[in-house]
């Protein structure tokens, strides 16, 4: 059989199965067990570990038995199930694709802000917001909710479609389940404060590493699909001018080149944990935005992965037709 053919179409199959019902909480997903892996592991760490350098080693060790275990653990399986019968390989490649994707389950994310907003449910959209992001959402009125919600989207659109879609086509599942791993860290140990600064080191900069092609994949994308906005230029003077606005080197990319193809201002002051913290603004000269903002949003997201999955689709074909020929 034709193994290019079949590693294509695991890879189609749960991005369609993706977009279709995201991340039903009752379906086992290997993200939870790998959350409390790394909740172990820290726990661990901590006991044994105290000084800055001792802390960082910790990380380190974390980062290589989570990330480099994952992907292992990828391989034998999907090795494993080729061997037994060729569509138990494509079953098996198709569930651990369909896990590194979240895209689907970003969209059900907005979506359940936006229908809050619209029913004027401020609490309950309060409530789906906090879901999203880290600042404090118990205070947040309309404007508030719908930037908070507009940013995630748009940088959580790198980190949980393009980058996995980038792996995919790169490496295939273990190269995903490698780099899945990695974010997973980022976002539970990854923090720049006195609790995370040394444990977190490691994680956050090898996830920084990995997302600084694909930030600026999206960003590239968001651009291409903000075309039927008709603000191109705009989108791009905004990129060019506002693409180091963040404490990340990468998430202000694909944020920058959304709020200005929607002629919005993202950034500015919030709170976290009850502490005010100002960010630099991304389009200062943009508006603010508002709850009907998020319905715009999602347009721009969809078309934005519709070029994601076709683009990194032909180059997972381009990859895999080299290594047929060279191979």
């Amino acid at each position: 059989m034709n193994y290019t053919l079949l590693s294509l179409s695991a890879i189609i199959l749960a991005g369609l199965v993706d977009w279709l019902i995201g991340d039903p909480r009752w379906l086992p997903h290997p993200v939870r067990l790998l959350g409390r892996l790394i909740n172990l592991l820290e726990r661990i760490a901590r006991r044994y570990f105290s000084s800055p350098a001792g802390l960082k080693l910790a990380g380190l060790i974390i980062v290589l038995i989570a990330a480099g275990g994952s992907g292992l653990l990828a391989y034998g399986l999907i090795t494993y199930a080729h061997r037994l019968h060729p569509a138990a390989g494509f079953m098996s490649e198709f569930y651990i694709c369909f896990t590194v994707l979240a895209g689907g389950d970003l969209r059900n994310h907005i979506l359940r802000v936006r229908d809050a907003l619209e029913k004027k449910e401020l609490e309950k959209a309060r409530a789906a917001t906090a879901m999203l992001v880290s600042r404090d959402t118990d205070d947040l009125q309309e404007a508030g909710l719908s930037r908070a919600t507009l940013e995630s989207l748009f940088e959580n659109s790198a980190d949980g479609l393009v980058a996995p879609l980038f792996f995919l086509a790169l490496g295939g599942p273990v190269a995903a389940v490698a780099y899945k791993a990695v974010n997973t860290l980022d976002s539970m140990v990854g923090y720049k404060n006195s609790v995370y600064l040394d444990l977190g080191h490691f994680s956050a900069r090898l996830d920084d590493i990995l997302n600084f092609l694909p930030a600026r994949l999206t960003a590239f994308l968001i651009l291409l699909a903000g075309l039927p906005e008709g603000n191109i230029n705009s989108a791009l003077r905004i990129l060019r001018a506002d693409y180091r606005k963040h404490d990340s080197p990468n998430s202000a990319w694909p944020e920058a080149a959304a709020a200005g193809a929607l002629g919005l201002k993202f950034g500015g002051a919030d709170y976290y944990g009850g502490e005010i913290i100002e960010r630099p603004v991304i389009n200062a000269k943009g508006r603010e935005a508002v709850s009907s903002d998020l319905g715009r949003g999602l347009k721009l997201y969809y078309r934005t992965s519709m070029l994601a999955f076709a683009m990194l689709i032909l180059l997972a074909w381009w990859i895999r037709s080299w290594e047929v020929l060279i191979f």
